[in-house]
């Protein structure tokens, strides 16, 4: 590279060359970008329970509640539980999804959908009609489930359409195909007898209307400025390593050739005269 400058210039050349053409292509993407977000109400629900009575061993009591809207999650809360008491939450139709952590104080953002290392998205709730879940502490316990999973948990969700009434549509579609009356049994097993009005469940869920649905909007200019500040620094730092070598490569010609000129004074070969061996 030392004896030949113009390979570190075609080099430079090229990156500039790329980090232009790229910035383009970021600014393009961005201004013209296919993906749509949808705004849903995420609304909390409270709901009446209806008693359908002590079973006849006085060890259980069951209710019922329905829900008839697109419904993302449910809670349901008892309290003045003891250890080795069970709770099943049943659905009419469907399944719903269920994990222990969900909800948990120790488990911040858990969420069913977890990345393999391939990057696939697999779900590791359990999903089925009737889930039990037993007792382990005196005391206070909430169960909670997934209703519907493809329903955005925060009432923001995004997807890729090629038009905004594509976009409605399919927003739209997604929402109607979670609506539907589903029948709940909640179902409560103690060890010892059941009082009446000893217990109550409190049941409260999330539900979601169509709200607004908008293209995906970001600041051109600014993603265009990142963009070519990310890849000056890839090139720059590709380069480091070849444009060290060749400045190296150049200060060593440079100290070579004073040594060489400082060997010849030396020697008194360069003051001598050229014709003096003619005469």
């Amino acid at each position: 590279m030392a004896q030949n400058p113009n390979m570190l210039r075609t080099m430079i050349g090229l990156g500039m060359t790329l980090i232009i053409i790229l910035s383009y292509a970021v600014y393009g993407a961005t201004i013209a970008s296919s993906y749509y977000y949808y705004h849903t109400s995420n609304e909390t629900q409270n709901h009446s329970v209806l008693d359908q009575g002590i079973g006849e061993d006085n060890t259980s009591q069951s209710w019922t509640f329905s829900t008839n809207r697109a419904t993302t999650w449910i809670n349901v809360s008892f309290v003045g539980l003891e250890e080795g008491d069970q709770i099943t939450i049943e659905v009419s139709d469907g399944v719903w999804y269920y994990h222990e952590m969900l909800g948990d104080d120790d488990a911040e953002q858990f969420s069913c959908r977890q990345a393999a290392e391939s990057y696939e998205e697999y779900n590791v709730c359990s999903a089925a009609e009737s889930h039990t879940v037993d007792v382990t502490e005196d005391g206070n316990l909430t169960v909670r489930g997934i209703v519907s999973p493809a329903l955005p948990m925060g009432g923001i969700g995004s997807l890729y359409a090629d038009s905004l009434t594509e976009a409605t549509k399919d927003s739209e579609k997604l929402i109607s195909d979670n609506n539907g009356t589903k029948v709940w049994t909640v179902t409560l097993s103690v060890t010892d007898s059941i009082r009446d009005d000893e217990f109550e469940p409190q049941v409260i869920s999330a539900t979601h209307e169509l709200e607004l649905v908008e293209p995906f909007e970001v600041d051109p200019v600014t993603e265009m400025l990142w963009s070519i500040s990310a890849l000056i620094g890839c090139f720059a730092m590709a380069l480091v390593v070849p444009m060290c070598v060749y400045f190296a490569a150049m200060a060593k010609e440079k100290r070579e050739s004073k040594l060489r000129d400082s060997a010849l004074r030396k020697t008194g070969e360069l003051d001598k005269d050229p014709d003096a061996g003619q005469s």
